[in-house]
């Protein structure tokens, strides 16, 4: 019976919330989002059709690609693969949200931190699959983009993960701890709040560029650049792979900026009572704004330039932040 109640709860959390479900309709709605506020950046509407203000397009539009539009892809493409390979990416996005402390049947345990970074890893791993699974040379070109890009945004992406758990919860190294008792001293210990600031600001620094980079937002929107690859990684998919490949961009970027938002602004913490949980979706809100922003600011820039600045950027600023989070 108890092994039933074990397996149960884990199926709640993985499948419902904050699992599949939860993550699906978070990035759903932040696609609505998204794409309003660049409209109003750029004068436009926005989605307003489907639902009030149009909050429910993305939705109709991931189900008219899923349940009505018909699965059209190149002789030679391996469909049942690419769906089954984006099929297994959400998944495994839905299972690393086991070690948050939202929900009520967490299992956070000492460096889970690794764990999270091993499941969530596999995303990429999809996206570069997907562009590579296609006989058509434009998702080779997507693939072999986002690839070279992942040689450097996934290091810095785990090295400033990794800094910002330490930094919150030093002797664990556990995600869940550093979400949910994050250790912070007193402002009476300046030395200590200072380094745990810097810290903290760095890394998110750092891991918010890659996430950029990681999710292809702009500027490193360059796998699927429609102008120059016609779509990249996904120029061959349609149907219910197109949708997978949707769904999976959004889920990844959801997730990542919920822990991202609520390692940076570490209080109050991230529990599974409804006050904490708006405040936590709070914070997310206001780190994705200020993602999109800065994102849609700026124009796509070459596979060159981008791994400059991920070098000079990202890399240098996440390995700082792990070797300051050691002064704590």
């Amino acid at each position: 019976m108890e092994l039933l109640t074990l397996v149960g709860r884990i199926l709640f959390t993985t499948l419902v919330y904050p699992g599949l479900i939860f993550l699906v309709t978070v990035g759903l709605l932040s696609q609505w989002y998204r794409r309003k506020l660049v409209a109003r950046l750029q004068n436009r509407i926005g989605p307003k059709y489907v639902g009030p203000i149009g909050i429910l397009q993305p939705f109709a539009d991931i189900y008219k690609l899923l349940f009505v539009k018909e699965l059209v892809t190149g002789y030679y493409t391996p469909a049942k693969l690419i769906m089954y390979v984006l099929t297994l990416g959400i998944v495994t996005l839905a299972a690393s949200t086991i070690f948050l402390p939202i929900t009520p049947y967490s299992m956070g345990v000492d460096y889970d931190v690794l764990v999270f970074i091993y499941l969530t890893l596999y995303a990429s791993i999809a996206y570069a699959i997907v562009g590579f699974g296609s006989v058509s040379p434009y998702p080779g070109f997507g693939g072999v983009r986002y690839t070279t890009m992942m040689a450097v945004f996934e290091p810095a992406a785990a090295i400033s993960l990794i800094a910002m758990v330490r930094a919150l919860a030093p002797e664990s190294l556990s995600i869940y701890e550093a979400l949910s008792r994050p250790r912070i001293v007193g402002v009476n210990n300046l030395l200590h709040t200072a380094v745990l600031v810097t810290v903290l600001v760095t890394a998110g620094v750092a891991l918010s560029i890659s996430l950029l980079s990681k999710t292809m937002m702009k500027p490193f929107d360059i796998p699927e650049a429609e102008t120059e690859v016609a779509g990249g990684y996904l120029a061959e998919l349609s149907g219910p792979a197109l949708g997978l490949g949707i769904l999976l961009h959004e889920v990844e970027l959801a997730l990542y900026v919920l822990v991202l938002s609520n390692l940076l602004i570490p209080l109050p913490p991230m529990l599974s009572s409804f006050p904490e949980i708006l405040l936590s979706l709070l914070k997310y809100f206001i780190v994705l704004t200020v993602l999109i922003i800065t994102a849609y600011s700026m124009g796509r820039v070459r596979l060159d330039q981008a791994l400059r600045t991920l070098v000079k950027v990202p890399l240098p600023l996440s390995i700082f932040s792990l070797a300051l989070s050691f002064l704590l």
